[in-house]
């Protein structure tokens, strides 16, 4: 989770300056006058508002030049609050002539201390504001005292209280703008800190942070934690975890390791695949950035409720508890921990080490450590797959977000926080990620190696802009880099590419890549890929010729490819080098039709499978042709990935047929299909595959015949098995889910007797969303109250779960009784200062395939309301992806029609 910025304080503004960022109509300045004694008007007052804007962050950066932190903070583990006193020894640039806010959101402030005398101040509960009177000189010793609750959403200070033995566990989640929860300070990235700790908690608790403790001494039923002075870094990354652990330790090549997880959740990890990717990838990164790790020892903490999957904080990383499995990990699997795992210890050096000035450069931290983490997979493991799985997962999540209304350059403005949290998306990690993967093409591998590594040591323990990181790239490959960075970094929009060709004599006679752009964003662009040529050897479509070539502009012609014998497919992106939409031509769309089981890669199968979806989805191909090839082509695949892939596709096939306006007896008999289709492949499967738990949870999607709701009963009680599949508790949550949803059998009693075996809070999280799915309008009633009106009787993860289980897509007719009260409610929810909870409640806006589904949105994008930035994307988005399922429904009934 992370990004750098524009704005970079220059020598001039550093030393001269105490407010660069004002207009120039602000500096009144007379010759003559030394710099010591500029006039500048008082700035505007900031914002009585939560969050922070990029405006107001350039004028505190030209306040404070530098900043160092000591904090205590006391948790006793049963309160609804904790307490602590903050030092900022701070030093200002020159002397202020504004006052000096200071970020500390939703706590409470006992007294505010300037070089230890008490002084006023105001508060309005976003920000403390001192007047720069109390401030003369240029160093001072700022102290607050406070008070702050403990957060139920995940952010901040969270405590979490386990259900199964009372335990209760600490930790904190602050990006972008929540560290000022945990304590008052600067909040911004660019005004990085040494931070020193000390934390008072239970005597049977450990605390963690970026360094280890130096002493921990024994108060009654409390212990007294001291920790030494950290490094340098951002608020952001800073942390404060604590409760009664279970750890693991390890070493890295002299690195300390240490792993936590809360007690009932223990028997469940498995250290030594936490330990060896962890190794791994500390083996991979400081040979190939040539920079030792510099945060001394690395902690992993495993916690509940996490809202994200895993946070970079300095060397005490959190993960989310879902990458722990109370079953048998698929391969899949364990790579998604590999490569989180991975990730997060890229940030260590890039976000981390160097850090974005501002949050315009978020994507640059996420896509670069997106890029890195499935390097060194490919590069330093056990997967040899992991491109295939980059392809599959992280560039599709790319392509798609780059296709919504709500795309957007890489390299964008963020006027603030709350923009800054709507950013961590497809584009910002997936498509930047991707186009990462290819400057190594494109510049070379060892060119583009060595900008990185000359980037990290120049700038260590600084704030970088792109421009920085973008200057050692060209330097290092001897390229000028600007045309590339405007095509790719500063414009929106999917280009697609196609392959044409002609043959004369069995020999391909001309080939061109032809490029088109939407008409939106008209971008062509230049990047190098490969063209791959295809034809069947025997009984198997082989490749027979992989040609690179750099493209740009409209259309470019292969010269390489004259006389080679003429294909019979023809990829253009072979080896997925490019960010592109592939086209396929008609000859190679009739040739991969007859021939895809007989396509010998399983990344070329795997990258048609996926060019076949996307023409259903661009209202190319017919919904009911396209399950039709499916089920007739998908049951002779045995690449796990390709299953993977085919298996997403037909769940999201089976929920486009449950809204889309098509004849009831077709779709009767293509859902019957798709759930007899998972039922065979689910018991055909190899035992105990990867590819039996996939069709399993396929199955899990689409079951709806009382034949298959009854084989799901039968083996949630143990009256039928299945060679090989073991029902642990996740899965069976997926088998009572599917009884709710279905109203089949004694649903309620399900529910219950599985609390009652399991009450662990992760079988309370399925057993809401259970109850959720019931095609009922009390229980809808019931949890859209929980959610819009008694939400502070709920955790925001047990409304999540059942946000996302409310509005299934066969429950539309439920979803249209309820609709008045979601609307009614947005005006409410548009002015939490929570992202959060804006994030949740965009979730009771369901996939609607209806032109009144198209215009409720509307009305809502249209009414002139200033909506919160990630609900108004969600909203844009929701919209879209309604009206693509309209242009899908009119394909298919042309085709009818035909």
């Amino acid at each position: 989770m992370t990004k750098t910025g524009k704005f970079a304080v220059g020598a001039l503004c550093a030393g001269i300056l105490a407010a660069c960022s004002l207009e120039p109509n602000q500096l009144q300045a007379t010759a003559g006058t030394s710099t010591a004694h500029v006039l500048i008007k008082p700035a505007t007052a900031r914002e009585n508002a939560p969050g922070q804007s990029e405006q107001y962050a350039k004028l505190r950066k030209q306040q404070v030049a530098q900043v160092d932190y000591k904090l205590s903070v006391n948790i006793d583990g049963t309160g609804e609050a904790f307490s602590g006193r903050v030092v900022a020894d701070t030093q200002f640039r020159r002397n202020l002539l504004q006052p000096l806010t200071i970020d500390f959101a939703g706590g409470e402030v006992e007294g505010v201390e300037v070089d230890g005398k008490g002084v006023p101040f105001e508060y309005n509960g976003h920000f403390i504001t001192i007047s720069n009177e109390h401030l003369k000189g240029r160093k001072h010793a700022i102290a607050v005292d406070y008070q702050h609750a403990y957060s139920t959403n995940g952010s901040g200070l969270h405590r979490f209280q386990d259900p199964v033995d009372g335990e209760v566990y600490m930790y904190t989640d602050f990006e972008p703008y929540d560290a000022n929860r945990l304590f008052p300070h600067f909040d911004q990235p660019n005004l990085k800190a040494h931070y020193t700790l000390d934390v008072t908690a239970p005597k049977d608790w450990t605390v963690i942070t970026s360094v280890r403790e130096e002493n921990v001494e024994q108060k009654g039923d409390f212990n007294h934690w001291v920790f030494p002075q950290s490094k340098k870094f951002s608020s952001y990354i800073f942390s404060l975890h604590a409760g009664p652990f279970t750890m693991w330790e390890d070493d890295a090549d002299g690195i300390p390791l240490r792993l936590f997880a809360r007690k009932t959740l223990a028997e469940y990890v498995k250290p030594q695949d936490w330990f060896t990717f962890t190794q791994q990838s500390f083996e991979f990164f400081q040979k190939y950035f040539e920079v030792d790790y510099p945060f001394v020892k690395y902690d992993q903490v495993i916690v509940p409720d996490f809202n994200a999957g895993a946070m970079e904080n300095v060397a005490a990383v959190t993960f989310n508890e879902a990458y722990v499995s109370r079953g048998e990990k698929t391969q899949a699997q364990r790579m998604r921990l590999a490569n989180v795992i991975a990730h997060e210890m890229a940030h260590m050096w890039f976000g981390d080490l160097v850090t974005m000035n501002w949050w315009d450069d978020l994507w640059l931290n996420e896509s670069f450590a997106t890029y890195m983490a499935n390097l060194s997979l490919a590069e330093n493991s056990e997967f040899d797959d992991a491109w295939e799985n980059f392809y599959l997962g992280t560039k599709q999540w790319a392509y798609g977000s780059d296709q919504l209304p709500t795309t957007h350059a890489i390299q964008l403005p963020v006027k603030n926080t709350d923009e800054a949290f709507a950013n961590f998306d497809g584009i910002t990690y997936g498509k930047g990620g991707s186009i990462l993967k290819q400057l190594p093409y494109y510049l070379g591998k060892e060119e583009f190696r060595k900008g990185v590594s000359n980037y990290l040591k120049d700038l260590s323990y600084r704030n970088s802009t792109l421009d920085d990181f973008m200057g050692h790239l060209g330097k290092a490959a001897g390229k000028d880099l600007d045309t590339w960075q405007q095509q790719w970094l500063y414009q929106a929009g999917l280009n697609t590419i196609q392959a044409n060709f002609q043959c004369e004599g069995g020999k391909i006679a001309s080939l061109t890549i032809e490029q088109s752009a939407p008409e939106e964003y008209p971008t062509l662009r230049e990047q190098r890929t490969q063209v791959g040529l295809y034809n069947m050897d025997g009984d198997k479509m082989v490749l027979s010729k992989a040609i690179p070539v750099t493209y740009s502009g409209a259309s470019t012609g292969v010269a390489a490819a004259k006389g080679e014998a003429c294909p019979q497919i023809v990829y253009p992106n072979e080896g997925d080098w490019a960010f592109a939409k592939v086209n396929l031509d008609q000859v190679s769309v009739d040739n991969m039709s007859k021939h895809i089981n007989d396509i010998e890669s399983p990344f070329t199968r795997l990258m048609m499978w996926q060019s076949l979806n996307d023409s259903v989805t661009d209202a190319k191909m017919p919904l009911d042709s396209y399950v039709r090839f499916v089920l007739a082509n998908a049951g002779a695949e045995r690449d796990i990935n390709v299953i993977r892939m085919i298996s997403r596709h037909l769940g999201s096939a089976n929920g486009y047929m449950n809204q889309i306006e098509m004849d009831q007896d077709v779709r009767k008999e293509l859902q019957l299909a798709i759930e007899a289709f998972a039922w065979k492949q689910l018991n055909s499967a190899p035992a105990g595959s990867d590819a039996q738990k996939v069709w399993f949870g396929t199955f899990t999607d689409v079951a709806h015949s009382d034949k298959a709701l009854a084989n799901a009963s039968k083996l949630l009680k143990g009256e039928l098995t299945i060679a090989g599949l073991e029902l642990d508790p996740d899965k069976r949550w997926g088998l009572i889910a599917l009884q709710n949803e279905n109203l089949y059998g004694d649903f309620d009693k399900a529910i219950k007797d599985e609390l009652a075996k399991d009450s662990s809070d992760r079988s309370q999280l399925n057993a809401i969303a259970a109850e959720a799915l019931r095609p009922q309008q009390e229980i809808k009633a019931k949890w859209l109250e929980n959610i819009l009106s008694k939400r502070d009787q709920f955790k925001l993860a047990q409304l999540k779960y059942a946000a996302g289980a409310l509005f299934p897509s066969e429950q539309q007719d439920l979803y249209e009784e309820n609709v008045d009260r979601i609307i009614a409610a947005l005006d409410e929810v548009n002015s939490s200062d929570s992202p959060e909870l804006v994030d949740t409640y965009a979730t009771l806006f369901p996939f609607n395939c209806s032109v009144q589904g198209v215009a409720q949105i509307s009305s809502i994008l249209d009414s002139g309301k200033q909506l919160n930035p990630l609900l108004e994307k969600a909203l844009k988005n929701r919209r879209f992806n309604n009206q693509r399922c309209l242009d899908m429904a009119a394909a298919m009934k042309g085709n009818t029609a035909g």
